[in-house]
């Protein structure tokens, strides 16, 4: 019999098809669902019956040597199962999916049959269980030996004072895994936050001075002290992999072999040190008279640590020397970082391409951290088909138009959670996906450039490429072409065989006639070049269509992709083109020489203006240029008078490696320009007139770097 999933999604839960904000649909999507899988083995002297007590955070089927003997729901209700034990290896297993609205994560576990025990734990590593996030089909997962393949288990997150028939042994722990690093039942809401650490040895492969005290095998010594009063004092030490509050430290003690025993393996006392740098230690607590010779343990109230010492504190003349195995520390709060991706989506026909659109989301990102989407589209169910796409990159706005290319039959999306503070995480709520299935622009449509080399701040004519193919109800109003900068010049569009001169850019009202068809090239933002066609394209004009602008503009960036985007009719919406390979296409540009400098060509455009709002020359725009610059940095534009007082700040975008000009448009158009000034102090009154002083300021690696200049405010 294979593993049962819930009868929905295994993934998500869709909670509903919605009108969208544009005329569109939207899929809104919470209570996120996945399956993790368990294992854990036990060894019986001889065959017996016992009665084994489960229960789960979710749904879950439940395994003893790979039958199946139990499935159920309702975590507030375990149930009894009586099963046979055989002789030897005995093999647990479970698939526990959770359910929305459920409080708790893992779940519960214990057999009990005469002197036999198994139990879930985290913190027994006598008895270690396992789980995995990796779908497992069939039986065969059910009793294969997973201890090298699979991850240990951490704390559960179960209430058992609210487990009714709870009758389990007393030393059962709640246990769970976390897929990707996230919780999907952290909280009664459903949202997704960061797994934590409690329960998590974070010490496992650890740098320590005792090579293989932190590799969780417990079978060998590592830790060989000297026999007597030799060993004391002598210090272990173990550097975490970054500061981390933490709030006990475990010993665990050799298993005896031959002659000896556990009491002869055990540590007769020890301290536990912390420190964050080694440079000031800190004693958190100690041990002496030891007793339990298996394994102890330290704990003490939750401290940031980054190094953790143990210093043997008690040993006696003539004892055998101790022998340590392993070497565990464990620590609170959650996880730097996680992810959760969802399964295919196909937003309720997986017959249709859609036009995705905006995605919405509603959580919480409390300072110190961070949530991302990113994603992907494709027109198949498996996601190893060859039609889905790379992950799109990420962005963390809510309202952001998916990058990735259209229109896709499915849609996947994965959700990166961060945080640097550890006792607090990034949680998403809900989100909500946009979508057109009708109006769309073309059934398909691909984008590439040439050259694919150039030299960086130099203007080259680039030819970009889009070819399209449309269907009968598909229209193209209008094509989205994101440059590297502002193009100084549009040579010419090559649109249906013609080949159409563009002399002036950006057009004018009129637009440019192209047989019965007018054209505008318009810029709309500070990289975004838009042609617009009246009518529309359709399949009328041809099922594949061709299209090709030459325009002059230069890289300040390594690397640019020179990304095309679609429009129909009224839509805002826009669908994203697929980057043509075929014969070693490409939309990508590698810059070949660098230029010196990083902020450049700073100047007043024009020098002189008159802002009396006549609509002649009411503006300036502070021209720049940054070069090498990848990460989006701070740029400050500021006007001094001449007695070096600021009348005005722009407000200006974290800004990446461009050129950023006069686009050429009124004040209405120009305003995306980030040093668009209309002669406006801070207050929103004007300047007087008079000669003004500008300065631009980029916040860079090196440090800051400046440009100035005057401009003329004149009436």
């Amino acid at each position: 019999m294979g593993t049962r999933l819930p009868s929905l999604a295994p993934g998500l839960l869709l909670l509903g098809v919605l009108a969208g904000p544009a005329g569109g649909d939207a899929l809104r999507v919470g209570h996120w669902q996945q399956t993790t899988w368990y294992r854990h083995t036990f060894d019986a002297d001889e065959a017996r019956d016992a009665l084994l007590r489960i229960t789960a955070a979710g749904e879950y089927v439940l395994y003893l040597n790979g039958a199946e003997v139990a499935a159920d729901g309702d975590w507030l209700t375990a149930e009894a199962v009586p099963v046979s034990v055989q002789q030897g290896d005995n093999h647990i297993a479970l698939a526990v999916t959770n359910l929305p609205g459920e409080g708790g994560a893992g779940l519960l576990l214990s057999l009990q049959g005469g002197p036999l025990v198994a139990r879930s734990t985290f913190s027994d590593e006598t008895s270690p269980w396992y789980w995995t996030g990796e779908r497992q089909d069939g039986t065969g997962w059910t009793t294969a030996a997973v201890q090298d393949t699979w991850s240990r288990v951490g704390a559960g997150s179960i209430d058992r004072v609210r487990v009714s028939e709870a009758i389990f042994h007393p030393e059962a722990e709640a246990v769970a895994g976390y897929p990707n690093e996230v919780n999907l039942a952290g909280s009664p809401e459903g949202r997704i936050v960061l797994a934590d650490q409690r329960g998590r040895n974070i010490a496992l492969g650890a740098n320590a001075s005792e090579v293989g005290v932190t590799d969780g095998n417990i079978g060998l010594p590592v830790w060989s002290l000297p026999q007597g009063l030799g060993a004391l004092n002598r210090v272990l030490n173990i550097a975490l992999p970054e500061l981390t509050r933490i709030e006990r430290v475990r010993v665990i003690t050799k298993p005896p072999e031959g002659n000896e025993t556990w009491e002869g393996n055990s540590l007769l006392g020890y301290s536990v040190q912390i420190s964050e740098d080694q440079s000031r230690w800190i004693e958190m607590g100690g041990l002496n008279d030891i007793e339990n010779h298996l394994f102890t343990e330290v704990r003490f109230n939750p401290v940031l640590a980054r190094h953790v010492r143990v210093q043997v504190t008690q040993a006696e003349v003539g004892a055998d020397p101790a022998k340590v195995a392993e070497v565990q520390i464990y620590g609170v709060d959650f996880v730097p970082a996680g992810a959760y991706v969802s399964p295919p989506l196909d937003l309720g026909d997986p017959e249709a391409v859609k036009n995705f659109g905006r995605v919405r989301w509603w959580g919480e990102v409390p300072p110190a951290t961070s949530l991302g989407l990113q994603f992907s589209t494709g027109d198949s169910p498996d996601t190893q088909d060859g039609s889905w796409s790379a992950w799109s990159e990420e962005f963390e706005d809510s309202g952001a138009l998916i990058p990735s290319p259209e229109p896709r039959r499915y849609l996947r999306y994965r959700v990166n959670l961060r945080t640097d503070d550890l006792e607090f995480t990034p949680a998403l709520d809900s989100l909500e996906i946009g979508y057109d299935p009708e109006g769309i622009a073309a059934r398909s449509a691909t984008a590439s450039v040439v050259p694919n080399e150039a030299p960086m701040g130099q203007d080259v004519d680039f030819l970009v490429s889009v070819g399209m193919a449309l269907e009968e109800g598909d229209a193209l109003e209008r094509i989205r072409l994101r440059l590297p900068s502002l193009p100084t010049a549009v040579n010419s569009i090559q649109l249906l065989g013609q080949e159409i001169a563009v002399p002036e850019f950006p057009t004018g009202e009129g637009g440019l006639d192209a047989g019965g068809r007018t054209l505008w090239v318009t810029p709309t933002d500070v990289r975004d070049l838009d042609v617009a066609f009246d009518p529309p394209l359709t399949s009328a004009d041809g099922s594949e269509i061709s299209f090709a602008i030459s325009a002059r503009c230069a890289l300040y960036t390594d690397t640019h992709e020179f990304r095309a985007s679609l429009f129909s009719p009224g839509s805002e919406n826009p669908l994203n083109v697929l980057e043509e390979t075929a014969d070693g296409a490409s939309w990508t540009v590698v810059v070949t020489d660098v230029v010196v400098g990083d902020l450049l060509q700073v100047r007043a455009q024009p020098p002189a203006f008159s802002p009396n709002g006549d609509g002649i020359n009411d503006f300036t725009v502070i021209e720049f240029a940054l070069a090498k610059v990848t990460e989006p940095r701070r740029v400050d534009v500021d006007l001094y008078d001449l007695r070096g007082r600021r009348v005005r700040r722009l407000e200006t975008p974290r800004l990446i490696g461009g050129r950023y000009l006069h686009p050429g448009l009124g004040a209405a158009g120009s305003a995306f320009s980030p040093g668009f000034w209309d002669g406006r102090d801070d207050a929103g009154n004007l300047v007087p007139p008079g000669i003004y002083l500008f300065s631009v300021r980029a916040n860079l690696d090196g440090g800051d770097e400046a440009g100035s200049g005057v401009v003329h405010v004149v009436y």
